[in-house]
């Protein structure tokens, strides 16, 4: 047992009408009724700390969860480090590296037409008669115009 109350008039002074045992709970004491006020209607609930609707629509966080993920879609195709900087940037890159592969095979063939010039002296003739237009005694030289090629006809069958 929990502690109890004496309930007497509300001027203190005659006589005690009654002991009675305090509530245990929290809804209890609200529910008990002085002994010395008339019981009356309960009154009309008070609207509750929280209502019955929520505040929030669902519509909205879906609205607003929808303009984030906009948001963050457009930074993320065109911030700094977005998919199309990041798309551009390999671009770049495959065209750098097949700059460099040319670069590396033409290296390669300069490489190997200085070996050929300082050890082979058929190179050096050939570079001669090419680039200088020098030619042996007695040799004749025919000197085509430039796209000029030599067409084979099929043979008729």
């Amino acid at each position: 047992m929990r502690v109890t109350r004496v309930v007497g008039p509300p001027d203190g002074a005659g006589k005690i009408t009654g002991i009675r045992k305090l509530p245990t709970r929290f809804a209890d004491r609200q529910n008990v009724a002085r002994a010395d006020e008339p019981e009356e209607e309960p009154a009309p609930r008070a609207p509750a700390a929280r209502p019955d609707r929520p505040a929030v629509r669902p519509a909205s966080f879906l609205v607003v969860s929808l303009l984030f993920s906009a948001l963050l879609f457009g930074l993320f195709l065109v911030g700094d480090r977005g998919f199309l900087s990041v798309r551009r940037k390999r671009q770049e890159l495959v065209r750098f590296q097949n700059e460099l592969s040319a670069l590396v095979d033409e290296n390669r063939k300069l490489e190997a037409e200085l070996a050929a010039l300082k050890n082979d002296p058929r190179a050096v003739e050939k570079i001669a008669r090419e680039k200088l237009g020098l030619v042996k005694p007695g040799e004749v030289v025919l000197i085509l115009p430039d796209g000029w090629e030599r067409r084979v006809r099929p043979a008729k069958p």
